[in-house]
């Protein structure tokens, strides 16, 4: 929007008539101040359409965002849009139809794709700086990777975020006698003691440790992406692959993991092993994954900070953000980016933190309220705030097409049906005619 102002060397050159003729036009001016101040006193009604990629439920939208947002803004209407409910809700056939978007949130995983594929950017750089937002609140990996990956604009600001932890069932490490995890751990000391907790007792299978594969892949220590964005090529040919797959592949090597896999038709262990039959005693997986859960973990559990790589002491994984747009062809720019501004700011991100989501904010008043109203407030939930974040890796859109043909081998290793150099190697081939393929259509 265009400024105007009037020249400093005018109020030099008025003289005492010019003034003295000027008194109605003072008056007008006033008068249009006060109208001013009535109007951001009174903001005429708007509504404001917002559109969750992800599919957030209706009573979670309600509960986490438009209770606030409609407390903060009274004079602000909701209407939600969920993708998972009803045809013709996909972003693409609301755009060729039409309709309205205000607010668009999705992942990391594919927001910088979505965007530009339906000409939906639009940089929020100049509001930013017209609404004296501080970019410096945020956790700077979070910005970074906005102005990286939006080609140096910002096509959007975080609400939520995430990062890996460890949580591990503190039962199964009395049972075997077994010391608690610490923060500050080496994957070698995971390993060490994930080993000692494959353990069959009362004919029952116990396993050490298991660790989201897909996570722990897009979320890597070492910043490595799925695919190299300027040769458009898959990264498995890169030798920290071997490394970044240990989480993974270590624990599998034990005989008593693999007869548990057996058990599971081939699968490795995940949340129901450590959540419902109680047989896993590590799972590392999002930092707020119980957390925000309300209801009550049947066993003692705790968090421990997510491992560390010797050669990259200090760092943990990447953050997992959920960035917030302004469509291009929102009808209410101006509206939108106020709620977005809220919802970025310490009222809101307190709130955010207290019921146990993770804050994009660096405030450390903010951060020690994780938590803080869940019913596991005494966990250790400072883990997930112990390590510095990684980078996040360079996003591209062939990202899932790359990482599905890593993850399609994963079983297959753990069960030694195949060595990691032949996997990575089928990997990379099969990745890169998938994306030739893509590029085609």
């Amino acid at each position: 929007m265009r400024k105007y102002t009037i020249p400093a060397f005018l109020a030099f050159a008025m003289t005492a008539s010019m003034l003295a003729g000027c008194a109605k036009d003072t008056g007008s001016s006033t008068a249009t101040t006060d109208d001013t101040k009535k109007t951001a006193a009174n903001p005429e009604p708007v509504e404001l359409t917002i559109y969750s990629a992800g599919g957030t439920n209706n009573d979670e939208f309600e509960k986490n965002y438009a209770s606030y947002i409609k407390k903060k803004f009274p004079h602000v209407t909701i209407k939600y849009i969920n993708p998972r409910e009803g045809a013709g809700t996909k972003l693409e056939d609301l755009i060729t139809a039409g309709v309205n978007i205000d607010l668009y949130y999705e992942s990391i995983g594919t927001f910088f794709s979505t965007l530009p594929r339906n000409k939906a950017t639009f940089d929020l750089t100049e509001m930013v700086k017209k609404k004296n937002l501080d970019l410096n609140r945020f956790d700077p990996t979070l910005i970074d990777a906005l102005k990286q990956n939006g080609n140096g604009q910002l096509w959007g600001l975080p609400v939520t975020t995430n990062t890996m932890s460890l949580y591990y069932n503190k039962d199964i490490f009395n049972k075997f006698g077994i010391p608690y995890l610490k923060d500050g751990m080496s994957w070698e000391e995971l390993y060490e003691v994930a080993g000692k907790l494959n353990r069959t007792d009362g004919g029952k299978k116990y396993v050490g440790m298991a660790i989201s594969p897909s996570h722990s892949m897009r979320m890597n220590n070492y910043s490595l992406p799925f695919v190299d964005a300027k040769t458009g090529k898959a990264t498995f040919d890169n030798e920290k692959w071997k490394q970044l797959l240990q989480p993974i592949l270590q624990p599998a090597a034990d005989s008593l993991y693999q007869s548990k896999m057996a058990d599971l038709n081939s699968k490795l262990p995940y949340s129901s092993e450590w959540l419902k039959t109680q047989d896993l005693a590590i799972l590392g997986v999002f930092s707020d994954w119980q957390v925000v859960n309300p209801e009550p973990v049947p066993f003692d559990w705790d968090l421990a900070a997510y491992p560390q790589y010797k050669d990259n002491p200090g760092v943990g994984s990447q953050q997992y953000p959920v960035y917030w747009a302004i469509p291009s062809f929102s009808k209410h720019k101006e509206q939108a980016f106020d709620v977005l501004a809220y919802l970025v700011s310490d009222e809101y991100q307190t709130e955010l933190s207290k019921r146990g989501g993770m804050t994009v904010l660096t405030n450390p008043e903010v951060r020690k309220a994780f938590g803080e109203n869940s019913p596991h407030k005494n966990k250790n939930l400072a883990a997930a705030y112990y390590n510095k974040s990684a980078p996040i890796s360079v996003k591209t859109e062939y990202d899932k097409t790359a990482e599905n043909a890593i993850t399609a081998k994963l079983a297959d290793l753990a069960l030694n049906k195949i060595d990691i150099n032949t996997a990575l190697r089928q990997a990379q081939e099969e990745a890169d005619k998938a994306i030739e393929a893509a590029k085609k259509n």
